[in-house]
């Protein structure tokens, strides 16, 4: 290889190339003129080389390899280790090494030029040829959200444990705005983690004994085929309308029927109530919470068309609603387990709300383009839900004289922790945390498929709000009613497409119900472990 440096550059860039492409060259592109610090290299006390930038000492000037050890000692652990701000890697090396360089290393550095200047600086091969390094340079604070997603495993990290941040105080304070927003979402993907893992707590011995009983029932795994068969339903020719439930809902209810005229519509369980009263049957309606009140939102309505999208964990009453049901894998480890050996369904993302899982769902459609009604994440106009949810029909029937229904919104506007934010118009709403949660779990998913680059067979998709009034999402723009009214009415074709690929679905899952019922016996046993399973999974939540 020709290499275009000499000595410590040479052998670090050479390393790098192999390792990670590309990078280099981002490093070099340096940028000139306005914004960039002087960088320079002193020895500190000790004969090491220490850093200087924008007038600030970057590690100590007395001992910059003792300061790092003791900088390392507080990141113990097994998760992620995280660097904000790189300057000359004292710590970051210190922390791998204490670690057996066993632990995934995130380096974000705001900039180029200061990752130049280690690398001219200190010999680095060791450190990038015994751990898995990735570096995060300037941009979009979102970046952060992929650099993660590479050591996620559904349950955590690589590794298990928590992340470790560790902060260059010089650096994150010569660029203190950039390095709390990569911060800020860190904290947010931890939470979401955290989420899951307390939804299972919550939820698992629900889980298991639905799952349970569902089996018992009618079967669920073996009769109900997988939303892997769904995969590029829509061939990227067909545009899709997801409902959720927010109150920006009511503004557009008369518009439902028009806009079913030009999209496929996929709605969330707790917003199927407002479409039937709009006169929409949606083509798909996707549930996913196991408890019983959430499946009462399909108590008493009149389904001829819907399909339910839900897991074989759901409450069971659940599935004798929609005219057909597809499933997406069950988060169940158990009945995940079962899924695996007798029919795969298909994993859907879980943000903690349904409109989460929705979304991918759509996603798995492939179609030509998303606009999402009713994804507020927000309160505006101090509302919670559409006009006559099921949340809303349940507070006026517990109301009394001294507890009216208004005294259930003002505890679900105060209990989750509100705060104001920045709202899609530009203006500002109120939200809480949760709410904001389920944001940041959407702008990690749009950052995800902004960065896929398009293939022959998997085209970027478009993703619309349609509400300008709800909390402001990265990477999702807003659209008006006038930008779906201006497609072409094509609902006969669409429904024609849909119903089509149901028959053909319905024929292949048909025939391979006597090997599928092979693979069930020998996944369960002759004694039917169903009930083990539950046993076991139910015993981890009393």
């Amino acid at each position: 290889m020709k290499l275009e440096h000499t000595g410590l550059w040479a052998r670090n860039a050479a390393l790098i190339r192999t390792l990670t492409p590309g990078l280099i060259e981002r490093i070099t592109d340096t940028p000139r003129g306005e914004g960039v610090v002087d960088v320079k290299v002193e020895t500190a006390a000790s004969g090491e080389p220490t850093l200087v930038a924008g007038g600030m000492y970057v590690h100590s000037q007395r001992d910059p390899a003792r300061e790092a050890a003791r900088l390392a000692a507080a990141c113990a652990g097994s998760g992620v280790i995280v660097a904000l701000g790189f300057g000359l890697g004292y710590a970051v090396i210190a922390a791998a090494e204490l670690c057996g360089n066993s632990r995934p290393v995130i380096i974000v550095e705001k900039r180029p030029e200061i990752l130049k200047k280690a690398f001219e600086t200190r010999d680095f091969t060791g450190f990038l040829a015994k751990n898995t390094v990735v570096c995060m340079i300037g941009g979009a604070e979102d970046a952060i959200f992929g650099a993660l997603s590479l050591f996620s495993t559904g349950g955590g990290h690589k590794g298990g444990g928590d992340i470790c941040i560790m902060r260059n105080r010089a650096l994150v304070r010569l660029d203190e705005q950039w390095y709390a927003g990569v911060e800020r979402r860190i904290r947010t993907w931890t939470t979401r983690e955290t989420v899951n893992e307390a939804t299972f707590t919550r939820f698992g011995a629900r889980w298991a004994r639905n799952f349970t009983q569902n089996a018992a029932l009618s079967g669920c795994i073996g009769t109900y085929p997988g939303v892997s068969r769904l995969k590029g339903l829509l061939r990227h020719e067909i545009p899709v309308l997801l409902v959720a439930a927010g109150p920006s809902l009511d503004r557009i209810a008369s518009l439902m029927p028009a806009f079913a005229e030009r999209c496929a519509v996929v709605s969330v369980d707790t917003s199927l109530n407002y479409l039937i009263r709009a006169g929409v049957d949606p083509d798909w309606t996707v549930s996913g919470d196991p408890q019983y009140w959430n499946s009462r939102h399909l108590d008493r309505l009149s389904l001829t068309h819907t399909c339910l999208v839900t897991e074989s964990a759901i409450y069971p009453l659940t599935l004798r609603y929609g005219k057909r049901t597809f499933l997406f894998a069950t988060r169940l480890p158990h009945g995940k387990r079962i899924e695996e050996q007798v029919d795969p369904k298909g994993e859907l993302g879980s943000g903690g709300s349904v409109a989460t899982t929705a979304f991918d769902f759509c996603l798995e459609l492939d179609p030509s383009v998303i606009f999402i009604a009713g994804l507020d994440l927000a309160f505006p106009h101090y509302k919670t839900h559409f006009k006559d949810a099921f949340f809303e029909k349940q507070a006026n029937a517990r109301a009394t004289r001294l507890c009216p229904a208004e005294t259930g919104s003002f505890r679900a506007l105060r209990d989750g922790a509100p705060f104001y934010a920045a709202a899609a118009n530009g203006g500002s709403v109120l939200t809480d945390t949760r709410l904001s949660l389920y944001a940041a779990w959407f702008e990690n998913r749009l950052f995800s498929l902004s960065s896929v680059k398009a293939s022959p067979d998997r085209k970027p998709v478009a993703v619309y709000s349609l509400s300008e009034e709800g909390l402001a999402i990265r990477g999702l723009e807003t659209a008006g009613a006038d930008a779906v009214l201006a497609l072409p009415p094509r609902g006969a074709d669409i429904r024609s497409l849909i119903r089509r690929a149901f028959e053909r679905i319905e024929r292949d899952f048909a025939a391979e119900s006597g090997a599928r019922r092979e693979r069930l016996a020998a996944a369960t046993g002759a004694g039917g472990s169903f009930a083990a399973g539950y046993d076991q999974e139910a015993g981890k939540n009393p």
